[in-house]
């Protein structure tokens, strides 16, 4: 028998609260989760891939700006400012965090300090997305009850 909609959203709090307690996420996620009532039952479902899709590419063009010689550390620094103003409006605390670690080579023009900064960002981001696919599956199963 399929779980009822009230059962999954019970199911979708525990696993946020989970991973607030775990510091991957803060209480901008909730902030970001009301908006769905507000636009659409899929804005969520939608937001999350996109949300991914954006950090991976700004991190790919962190990679790149990165391997250039001479560094561009004007670049680094834009890049790094959206990939963490991105993930703390949206409530990826461990990941914003991350991109302090960054910031702070990117400031001392550290090299191999951006390398291992943006190495705790990927790993940080592979967390987060495979958690948030969780709450993507959730959300689609509690909008299909809705329906």
């Amino acid at each position: 028998m399929a779980a009822s909609r009230e059962a999954l959203n019970q199911q979708l709090q525990q696993i946020v609260n989970s991973l607030k307690e775990q510091g991957i996420l803060d209480s901008q996620f909730w902030m970001v989760h009301s908006l769905k009532e507000a636009n659409s039952p899929f804005f969520l479902a939608e937001l999350i891939p996109m949300f991914c899709h954006n950090v991976q590419t700004t991190l790919r063009d962190l990679n790149r700006t990165l391997e250039k010689e001479p560094v561009n550390y004007h670049d680094m620094n834009e890049l790094t400012m959206k990939i963490k103003g991105c993930t703390s409006s949206f409530g990826a605390r461990r990941l914003a965090l991350a991109c302090v670690t960054l910031r702070r080579a990117v400031d001392n023009k550290n090299k191999d300090g951006c390398g291992s900064a943006l190495n705790g960002i990927r790993q940080e981001y592979q967390t987060l997305c495979s958690s948030l696919d969780r709450i993507v599956e959730l959300e689609r199963r509690i909008v299909s009850h809705q329906a």
